[in-house]
């Protein structure tokens, strides 16, 4: 790689200090290149060294396919070209201009006698690069670990931190990035990149003022990406944490929910690939049911109005205090898109039908896992016909003690033997002309 770049507010610092040093002592050339002009191409013997005064300078290779790899962008107090100049070998990159860019050209014979004559001045620039190893280290981990989407959500930061000003909702990024060129840097293609641009957009996390892309504040993506991996992980105590730093912090409530979701779709989509079992799934959905109450209060007292396919109304009927069935389709609903109202344990017929009232449904749920309790279906559904209300509702039952005999005797609309299945009924009787 042929960059050494800025990743914290030390790394900032240093580069000034490279900056003031070389101004300060006259080293080279101050040139102008406007956007897409070349610094340098790959395979060219190294002519100079170039340190970023203002502007940004994309870092990339094409393999022999023509395929192109994006090492990053260097902005101010950057190095472009020092790699192959050290090891005395061709540039093993392209440097490329994005943005209207000041550098100063220092040459390859006075950069090498900088280096043995001036001691503050190599040591700058081997802390710059020290700082450029920390950051390829990190971009193989991230190649490793993360995801398509994470890896852009981290791209997406570390450009606005060294390329970015802060506006009243976020960062702007002050690049006029193509999304070819967002992909190269992501490691991914173009049209993924699209797709998830788009993703992001929706959920709110990023939108386009002009020209230039702004992003959320990054430490509310941190807090939300934390609040998904503890709903991955299930651990209810995290889960709860970061729901409530969510909230300290000004995150908006709806993108603090979605983040919730966001880790049960993740949860859902593994269990189907049979990369998980049941047992990790209901660990998930409690760490999301602990998280949820905190940020739907925030919701209630601003008076958010949250995007829903379609209502749920959900209990496990009287007589029956089985929790975990009914909370992991509640959950998955939730991920789902729903908007769902869990009654809990040991529901009374009365309390199913006010709350059919109350909330005007589209869809009553209700469990029951011991056959004792079943019978507490039936008058439920009789209850609602009882009261007008059978029509305006569709009924879905299930639990152990439920069968497709049972559900066509008491005239319930659905019935799935599974959380995952009764989730996909509900979606289907919503989305029924």
């Amino acid at each position: 790689m042929e960059t050494t770049g800025d990743h914290s507010q030390e790394q900032t610092d240093l580069g000034a200090d490279l900056l003031k040093w070389v101004e300060h002592e006259r080293i080279g050339q101050l040139q102008t290149y406007s956007r897409g002009r070349m610094l340098f191409w790959q395979g060219e013997t190294v002519e100079y060294v170039y340190l970023v005064k203002q502007g940004a300078v994309k870092i990339y290779s094409i393999s022999q396919d023509g395929k192109s790899y994006a090492y990053g962008v260097v902005g101010a107090g950057g190095i472009v070209g020092l790699t192959s100049l050290l090891q005395c070998i061709a540039h093993e990159s392209l440097a490329e201009v994005i943005e209207d860019t000041e550098v100063i050209a220092i040459s390859a014979a006075e950069f090498n006698q900088l280096l043995c004559t001036e001691r503050q001045f190599s040591l700058l620039v081997l802390k710059k690069l020290a700082q450029g190893l920390s950051l390829l280290a990190s971009k193989a981990r991230d190649a490793g670990l993360l995801d398509v989407q994470q890896r852009l959500k981290h791209r997406l930061v570390e450009l606005a931190r060294d390329h970015g000003s802060a506006t009243d909702k976020g960062v702007k990024i002050n690049l006029d990035l193509t999304h070819e060129e967002i992909a190269t840097l992501v490691a991914a293609n173009r049209s993924t990149i699209t797709g998830l641009l788009n993703e992001l957009k929706e959920q709110g996390f990023l939108w386009k003022e002009g020209r230039h892309l702004v992003i959320i504040p990054p430490v509310h993506i941190e807090i939300l990406d934390e609040l998904t991996r503890s709903v991955v992980n299930g651990e209810e105590d995290e889960a709860k944490k970061w729901a409530s730093k969510a909230i300290d912090s000004g995150v908006e409530p709806t993108k603090a929910l979605n983040a919730l979701t966001s880790g049960m779709n993740l949860i859902d989509r593994m269990f189907n690939r049979n990369e998980i079992d049941v047992s990790d799934v209901i660990l998930s959905a409690y760490a999301m049911k602990s998280a949820i109450p905190i940020i739907e209060d925030k919701i209630a007292k601003s008076r958010q109005k949250v995007h829903s396919i379609g209502r749920v109304v959900i209990g496990t009927v009287h007589g029956d205090i089985h929790d975990i069935g009914r909370t992991l389709v509640a959950m998955l609903l939730r991920a789902r898109g729903f908007e769902v109202i869990d009654l809990g344990i040991n529901v009374n017929c009365d309390d199913f039908i006010q709350a059919t009232l109350k909330f005007k449904p589209d869809i009553l749920a209700m469990s029951s896992l011991m056959t004792t309790s079943a019978q507490e279906q039936f008058k439920v559904i009789h209850a609602l016909r009882e009261a007008g209300l059978r029509e305006d509702v569709k009924v879905i039952v299930g639990g152990g003690a439920i069968t497709e005999k049972l559900k066509q005797q008491m005239g319930a609309d659905g019935y799935e033997p599974t959380a995952h299945r009764a989730v996909e009924l509900a979606w289907r009787l919503t989305h029924s002309s």
